[in-house]
C-alpha cells in the first residue's frame, strides 16, 4: 500500500489474503495471496531477491504442502507459531524434529530441506527467501 496522497486515511492490511514482499532495499509491497503470486515470486526478476512474509492459517498437512520438502538455498527461513502445534522435521539426521508451541519462531537454515508436521489446526508466520526455493517429493 502506497499512499499518493497525504489526506489518505490509512488501512490496515489483511493478512489472511495478502502477503508481504520484503525488496533488498527496504521497500515492502502487498500482494494478494495465492499460487499465481507463490509461482511468480521464484521466476520475477523483481520479486527474486527479496523475502516474503505470510501469515497462514493451516488447518491440515495440505496447508503446509506436507509431505513435499522444501529448501532455500540462499538464505534462512524464519517461522513463527502465533497459535496451535506444529514441528519442523529436517532431513538431516543430527536434528530430526523440532516441535513448536504458540509463540516460538524456528529458524531453517539455508540450504537444509524441511517440512512441517501439523498437530492441529494452527496460525503460522514465515518470512521465506523467493529465490532457488526447491520442492522435492516425501
Amino acid at each position: 500500500m502506497i499512499l499518493q496522497d497525504h489526506h489518505e486515511v490509512p488501512s490496515a492490511l489483511g493478512l489472511r489474503d495478502n502477503c508481504i514482499y520484503l525488496a533488498p532495499d527496504g521497500t515492502m509491497q502487498p500482494y494478494a495471496t495465492g499460487t499465481a503470486f507463490l509461482k511468480s515470486a521464484t521466476t520475477d526478476p523483481e520479486l527474486m531477491d527479496g523475502r516474503t512474509l505470510a501469515l497462514r492459517t493451516v488447518s491440515g498437512p495440505q496447508d503446509v504442502h506436507y509431505p513435499a520438502w522444501e529448501m532455500h538455498p540462499d538464505g534462512d527461513e524464519l517461522l513463527i507459531l502465533t497459535s496451535g502445534s506444529l514441528s519442523v522435521e529436517l532431513r538431516e539426521e543430527a536434528v530430526g524434529r523440532a516441535p513448536l508451541s504458540p509463540h516460538a519462531a524456528f529458524i531453517v537454515p539455508a540450504g537444509v530441506w524441511h517440512r512441517l508436521i501439523v498437530h492441529e489446526p494452527s496460525v503460522l508466520i514465515a518470512i521465506t527467501p523467493r529465490h532457488n526455493t526447491a520442492h522435492a517429493k516425501g
